[in-house]
């Protein structure tokens, strides 16, 4: 599998390096990955790939990263473009638009895809809408694909604005979708990972009042109250301060989860979270012990070495979060993938990650480092 990556600060520089690779006379790409700044010109992107007849993944994103053998880095208001010379029989593309759904159904019609395509599919996906409620997506996903399904991406950002995101193929722009690349497992091997590290604080509280990713209340009170009092905060700091202090879950089956907020509700007093938030659970604080993160997540990235010594690619799915806790820390546990394997990863920071640990099902998660290698099948 041959593949060049590049990072441009602007769309003329992009388009400049776009055609430079375009040019050269033993590449021949068919796919393309584009994590981007809110900034770009979205629309002409794609239509920089249409025109050349490569599929395009694309999502908006809140930092942007690329290791590879010229370029090392962690960049905002960027550009990041993975093109692959890959054999369009080995996967398939698709963007949808979620009109009216509920965030379950649009995951239903998502997986009704991707059954539709190959006998062992996995799934690389990105999705748009800070509405979106990424818990019920992908158990509406998994509803028809099953528990067994391999899947790695993440929720779109907005260079931290919370405002709108977007997903975007070689034709289609949406504010409220989907995009997703089936594989054939077979030909092209998905394997990854997804750690965290964030840990609880505080006494335990409970959801007293919620609607699935929103929030009203908090112990009977205001769930923004709650927040704004316990971080010592104004109103004008959230959402962007609340996602390095997410809600820690304790989930009946003991698997912790953990809830950003994306968006506040100032008249209704209320939080919108990335995932579903039940009413009736049992929540805390947590927050990041900063060193001990970088120091957990190398540790799991040389289990996972152990376990697969080779790739082609890596992509990661990194919640902004980590991004603003670790500051330049959060470099140091994506330098290893480059020590490790030697080949390029490219990802952005997510307002929410959606990954496959080994022997688990597929989940969805925040403030989670969620790595995913791409390997053909020779």
């Amino acid at each position: 599998m041959k593949i060049h990556s590049f990072s441009a600060k602007t769309y003329d520089e992009f388009k400049e390096k776009l055609t430079g690779l375009i040019s050269l006379n033993d590449f021949n790409p068919t796919l393309a990955f584009a994590f981007v700044s809110t900034s770009f010109p979205l629309a002409e992107i794609a239509k920089e790939f249409s025109k050349h007849n490569i599929k395009l993944f694309g999502e908006t994103s809140s930092g942007e990263l690329l290791f590879n053998n010229t370029e090392s880095g962690v960049f905002d208001n960027s550009g990041v473009f993975t093109l692959l010379d890959i054999n369009t029989n080995y996967f398939k593309l698709k963007l949808f638009k979620r009109r009216n759904s509920t965030s379950f159904d649009f995951g239903k019609q998502v997986g009704n895809f991707i059954v539709g395509h190959f006998t062992n599919p996995s799934v690389i996906i990105g999705a748009s809408g800070l509405d979106l409620d990424g818990q019920r997506f992908v158990e509406g996903i998994k509803e028809i694909a099953g528990n067994d399904l391999v899947m790695f991406g993440g929720l779109a950002g907005d260079d931290g604005k919370f405002e709108e995101t977007f997903v975007f193929d070689e034709n289609t722009v949406s504010n409220s979708g989907a995009t997703l690349i089936v594989f054939d497992n077979t030909k092209i091997k998905l394997t990854g990972m997804a750690t965290s590290g964030w840990v609880g604080l505080g006494m335990n509280l409970t959801i007293t009042k919620s609607d699935g990713n929103v929030v009203y209340t908090i112990d009977n009170k205001p769930a923004l109250d709650v927040y704004l009092e316990y971080l010592t905060i104004n109103v004008d700091d959230m959402p962007a301060i609340g996602l390095e202090y997410p809600l820690l879950i304790k989930r009946k089956d003991n698997i912790d989860a953990l809830r950003a907020v994306t968006g506040i509700d100032k008249e209704k007093r209320s939080l919108l979270f990335a995932g579903s938030v039940p009413e009736g659970s049992t929540v805390m604080f947590s927050s990041s012990p900063g060193f001990e993160v970088v120091e957990s997540t190398k540790s799991k990235v040389l289990d996972f070495a152990d376990n697969n010594p080779e790739s082609d690619l890596f992509l990661l799915f990194s919640c902004v979060a980590r991004h603003l806790a670790l500051g330049p820390m959060v470099e140091e546990e994506i330098q290893l993938v480059i020590d490790k394997w030697n080949v390029p990863i490219a990802g952005f920071f997510t307002y929410g990650e959606i990954g496959t640990n080994p022997g688990k099902a597929c989940d969805f998660y925040n403030q989670t480092y969620t790595l995913v290698s791409i390997k053909e099948v020779k």
